[in-house]
């Protein structure tokens, strides 16, 4: 293969990488947001929270030792976090950081 065919197509698939991604902003940069796009900017942040939650919790094994309990760690430290500072980007970076250390170096 040629290499000016892979650079053709490294560039063909840029443009239109960056064209999807620039083409909403500028078609709805005039108008004013439906309400239900409202409602899940609104929402979206306690949505991925609850995913994340059903998702570390999908495979615990409730009845054998460690019972759980880094993921119940972490679980209330992202929703304490989230509660007292309603940053979910904090709250979820934090919340993995202390399970991540729960279940690697102490559980």
């Amino acid at each position: 293969m040629e290499s000016s065919y892979l650079i053709g197509g490294i560039i063909m698939a840029m443009c239109a990488t960056y064209a999807t991604r620039v083409i909403p902003f500028i078609w709805f940069r005039t108008r004013e947001p439906s309400p239900l796009i409202k409602y899940i900017e609104l929402n979206m942040p306690v949505m991925i929270m609850v995913i994340l939650v059903f998702y570390a919790l999908k495979d615990v094994k409730w009845e054998i030792y460690p019972y759980g309990l880094a993921e119940i760690i972490g679980v209330s430290v992202a929703i304490g976090l989230h509660v007292k500072f309603k940053n979910a980007l904090l709250s979820i970076f934090i919340a993995t950081l202390v399970y991540m250390v729960l279940i690697q170096k102490i559980l």
